[in-house]
């Protein structure tokens, strides 16, 4: 399965679409969620965890996936290496909105080594 790779001004762009539609301020929006008032501009060099967007997306109004694009045809789906992923440091990885320990990601990172392991033997 391909994880969704979201583009971070396609996200800045469906933001302030449906800011303006409820005639809020990208800041304006930011204070309503319990983020700083420049948050959603860093969007643009980084991208913000599932459980933001979704307090972004109910202050707009909308699902989680109207405001990420999730389900439109204009969206491209890439299949991202796993490993890659959870070696990388500076990714923070959530469960159900919920923070995984580095603890709980060793666990998941042996899960994977050994279940692709056998695959290959």
């Amino acid at each position: 399965m391909a994880f969704m790779k979201l583009d971070n001004g396609e996200l800045l762009k469906n933001i302030r679409r449906f800011a303006k539609k409820n005639g809020l301020t990208l800041a304006e929006v930011a204070t309503l969620a319990g983020l700083s008032v420049s948050a959603i501009y860093s969007w643009k060099q980084h991208t913000p965890s599932k459980g933001t967007l979704k307090e972004v997306a109910q202050v707009l109004g909308t699902s989680y996936a109207k405001l990420v694009g999730k389900g439109s045809r204009n969206d491209q789906v890439t299949a991202v290496d796993l490993k890659k992923v959870i070696e990388n440091q500076k990714n923070e990885f959530e469960y159900n909105g919920q923070p995984v320990s580095p603890a709980q990601l060793k666990i998941i990172r042996n899960v994977l080594k050994t279940m692709f392991e056998r695959r290959q033997s």
